[in-house]
């Protein structure tokens, strides 16, 4: 199984793995898009659960990407079905759900789940993530690339 490796802020490394059979375009997009390690920051809205979006430099020229008008994916998913571990790649951008999320709507489709193992580890790096913007007042930013 291909993975993702995120290396947070606090210094945690997470393993997440590719759904490849679930998601085969996202998957391949999101593989193609990490090949070299980029640097995403990293915005919480502090309102709407346990989850932030990560975003990296913005394409050059244009790409098929979802947003949460028009989300893409074979099977996509509300907010509220999301649980801890799961990654939502949008083809510009990676939703990182940590916990119980709250907003209404369609957010896209899981395309790697975190290691059940290292679940702990990384919801301790998202509440940090959390802990930028609510007590911190500084950018969080997590690097993504390929694992192995």
């Amino acid at each position: 199984m291909k993975e993702i490796k995120i290396t947070f802020t606090n210094g945690a490394v997470i393993s997440a793995g590719v759904r490849e059979s679930e998601e085969p375009e996202l998957a391949e997009s999101m593989q193609r898009f990490f090949e070299e390690p980029k640097k995403l920051i990293c915005h919480n809205t502090l309102s709407t659960g346990d989850s932030f979006a990560a975003f990296p430099r913005p394409p050059k020229s244009p790409v098929k990407a979802g947003h949460l008008g028009k989300t893409i994916g074979r099977n996509r998913l509300h907010y509220t079905e999301l649980k801890a571990g799961d990654l939502i790649w949008s083809g510009t951008k990676l939703y990182v759900c940590y916990g119980k999320c709250t907003e209404p709507g369609l957010i896209g489709a899981v395309v790697a789940q975190v290691k059940q193992e290292e679940i702990p580890e990384f919801v301790r790096a998202c509440n940090d993530v959390r802990n930028h913007t609510y007590f911190y007042h500084k950018m969080a930013v997590i690097t993504v690339e390929r694992g192995n």
